[in-house]
């Protein structure tokens, strides 16, 4: 969903974005997607506000045992959206320039947005319980469940 800044006034405009595509491919959902941003003009040319909120469950393999796990999520952000005049030159993020979204032409898109969001979303190593014990890389057994079978 792309919105024309331009259009946008100081008085806050609520969006909301449906699963219509914008999910990444690299991830499943389990339930309902709840996606929504409020958006206003903070400045007279090149500034606006950003808050949104992110609201899914993610179906995740587990990286030992390759089980599945749920995964939800629950994300508020605030974003500064400017123009690409205004993003920090010289390419260095820090804590300021990490709350802003740059935008190189007359609109934003939401989608991007959300879609950045979701992989944030994501955590590095997922694992269905912390002592997971994996699969047995010679059998393939679940040494959850079962014993491995090269021992027998």
């Amino acid at each position: 969903m792309k919105v024309a800044l331009a259009s946008l006034t100081r008085r806050e405009k609520v969006f909301s974005l449906a699963n219509d595509g914008w999910l990444p491919a690299e991830t499943a959902r389990v339930g309902d997607v709840a996606a929504t941003a409020c958006l206003r003009r903070l400045d007279a040319t090149s500034s606006w506000s950003l808050v949104g909120r992110l609201r899914l469950t993610l179906s995740l393999l587990c990286d030992r045992c390759a089980g599945e796990v749920l995964w939800p999520v629950d994300d508020e952000f605030v974003y500064r959206v400017v123009t690409e005049e205004d993003w920090p030159p010289d390419g260095e993020v820090d804590e300021e320039s990490a709350a802003l979204w740059p935008v190189s032409g007359p609109a934003l898109d939401l989608a991007e947005v959300f879609q950045e969001r979701v992989f944030l979303a994501l955590p590095a190593k997922v694992l269905c319980a912390e002592d997971c014990r994996g699969l047995c890389a010679g059998c393939g057994a679940d040494l959850n469940q079962e014993l491995c079978r090269c021992s027998r």
